[in-house]
């Protein structure tokens, strides 16, 4: 059974820029907040202080796990049509050039042929 596997790595830019991109798409979360800044809270489980301010010029922190971030690279990937594998399992994590979307998909179909490549 093959198992393929992916990575998709945003620079600290580049995961701003999606940031922006998915508070704007989820207005109902976000309430119009602007993002001032983003930095790593946790790396294991991967969580992120993104600091941001409000229509009416409070100063806000908010935490986002893995759920969240996944779900911003995700919209990210697909706002620029970046092939995601759908049965895939999903994970983020940091990484050194910044925060990665990891992908590992296993076929478990079985095709013909005997194991051996025949």
């Amino acid at each position: 059974m093959p198992i393929e596997m992916r990575r998709v790595v945003l620079s600290p830019s580049e995961f701003d820029h999606a940031l922006r991109a998915f508070m704007a798409a989820n207005e109902q979360m976000f309430k119009g907040a602007r993002l001032l800044d983003t930095s790593f809270h946790r790396t294991d489980p991967l969580e992120v202080s993104v600091a941001v301010q409000t229509r009416v010029g409070q100063q806000n922190t908010l935490s986002l796990g893995g759920p969240h971030l996944a779900a911003v690279l995700i919209k990210y990937c697909i706002d620029r049509r970046i092939p995601l594998p759908r049965q895939s399992s999903k994970s983020v994590r940091k990484v050194s050039a910044g925060i990665a979307l990891d992908m590992v998909f296993r076929d478990d179909a079985s095709g013909p042929g005997d194991g051996n490549g025949r």
